[in-house]
């Protein structure tokens, strides 16, 4: 998923806020590192440490592979970690940028709302003093495609959702980060209603093995199909169709 070119967007924005060549940099979680990779183009030097699970390393030591070789320079500085968010094994103001590309979904799937804030809590703690602090989110609108997205991911069942913006803004309050910075990507996408059937299936059939370890389980994909089918073959179902990032500086 290239995302339109907005993780490097992103990374590009944080060049405001100090990110430069030797910038000691966390991506939490990271996924299949592509957001990673973007920050490293961007420092050059430096490190930029990834966490995630087994299966996000073997994506993306599969994918560095196939990637352009001007992107291949970059890996080196990359260094990824099989780690929890909310148990960082990391020491203290240990990071000049803590970072993230909607990954908290991902913590609110397997550790739900106190796990999101504990790791919360860990991004303060390796943060050192001035560090800054990046968290993108995904936040639906009210056009019928974005309502039936949100509808859909609350139904999954397996807790794949991000909360309002303000309440990432008070957990990073609580914990002495300020908010410095908000910028919205509205991207207008949707899905045609083939797509979405393709999306919630995999959605309902693969999470529970991604995530087997945590537990997570999913509607069964015909009975969420049926419920919502006639609806998305009119509107459609929004895809990322508003992306929020947030930029926090740690007291």
């Amino acid at each position: 998923m290239k995302f339109w070119g907005i993780r490097a967007q992103i990374a590009r924005l944080l060049t405001q806020y100090g990110l430069k060549k030797g910038a000691q940099v966390l991506d939490i979680p990271s996924g299949h590192g592509l957001f990673a990779l973007e920050i490293a183009k961007v420092i050059s030097s430096g490190n930029v440490h990834a966490i995630g699970l087994w299966n996000d390393l073997e994506t993306f030591q599969a994918f560095s592979h196939s990637l352009h070789p001007v992107d291949q320079l970059y890996l080196h500085i990359i260094r990824y970690h099989i780690m929890d968010a909310v148990c960082l094994g990391f020491k203290t103001n240990s990071f000049d940028f803590v970072v993230n590309f909607l990954g908290f979904e991902d913590i609110n799937m397997t550790r739900g709302k106190q796990g999101v804030i504990q790791a919360i809590k860990e991004c303060h703690r390796v943060l050192r003093p001035g560090g800054i602090f990046q968290l993108t989110l995904c936040l639906e609108g009210d056009e019928p495609d974005e309502r039936i997205a949100k509808e859909v991911f609350e139904m999954l069942g397996c807790n794949a959702i991000f909360y309002p913006k303000e309440f990432y803004i008070e957990e990073l309050n609580h914990c002495g980060i300020q908010l410095l910075d908000e910028k919205w990507f509205h991207t207008h996408r949707k899905m045609t209603a083939q797509q979405a059937k393709e999306e919630i299936s995999f959605a309902c059939t693969e999470t529970p093995s991604i995530f087997s370890s945590y537990e997570v389980r999913t509607m069964p994909f015909e009975v969420l199909w049926d419920r919502v089918k006639d609806r998305i073959e009119v509107h459609g179902m929004a895809y990322y169709s508003h992306l929020c990032v947030l930029v926090g500086q740690k007291e």
